[in-house]
């Protein structure tokens, strides 16, 4: 595994670098802001898959036909 978070150019690194070591607690915390961020973009992912129906524009299931037909029924009049 690399803890590094940048690449330092040759001659500009400390001369007496500091040393880190991580606990389990530490681990813990970035496999959780990981995961985090893993959730976060899968939900983006999922979302940018499957918009919603308001973002296109509609509203819900959508009807055949308008309000001015008779529903298919055959129409006759008397007379």
């Amino acid at each position: 595994m690399i803890t590094a978070t940048a690449w330092v150019p040759r001659g500009f690194a400390a001369p007496f670098p500091t040393k880190y070591t991580f606990d389990e607690e530490e681990f813990q915390r970035i496999a959780d802001l990981a995961k985090l961020q893993l959730d976060d973009a899968n939900e983006d992912l999922e979302e940018a898959r499957n918009p919603s129906k308001e973002e296109n524009g509609e509203k819900g299931p959508k009807e055949e036909g308008s309000d001015d037909e008779a529903g298919g029924k055959d129409v006759r009049s008397k007379g």
